[in-house]
């Protein structure tokens, strides 16, 4: 007579040899399905990164359209040049902007006495 735990474990064994590949087959879904749900959290999926790198493209070219629209170093150089040009020209205008200043001056005094004395 054979003892109750032979008897159970060869029916163990048994079990296991007979459905050993579906074990297997099953284990390996199992980790392939966790490995997929992993690599979609981890990682973005084809259609989402081109469209951001449109996107990208799309914002990059605006920038350099606008650094292109900038002027350049030149630019500002002989931009400074000219102010200073004019800002000398002012300064030399200034004294007879003065003189013109009291002329209107006085001619408004006179014009203001006239009107006062009656003489239209």
């Amino acid at each position: 007579m054979k003892s109750t735990h032979s008897i159970i474990g060869g029916k163990r064994m048994d079990f296991i040899l007979e459905w050993w590949k579906q074990v297997l087959a099953l284990g390996f879904l199992i980790v392939g399905a966790g490995a997929l749900a992993w690599l979609r959290s981890t990682f973005v999926t084809k259609k989402l990164h081109e469209k951001s790198i449109s996107g990208l493209e799309t914002r990059l070219s605006a920038v350099e359209n606008t650094v292109e629209d900038m002027p350049s170093a030149e630019d500002i150089h002989d931009l400074e040049k000219r102010l200073i040009e004019v800002g000398g020209k002012i300064d030399a205008l200034s004294p007879q902007l003065g003189t013109l200043q009291r002329v209107t001056d006085l001619l408004m005094e006179n014009e203001l006495r006239e009107k006062r004395s009656g003489h239209n």
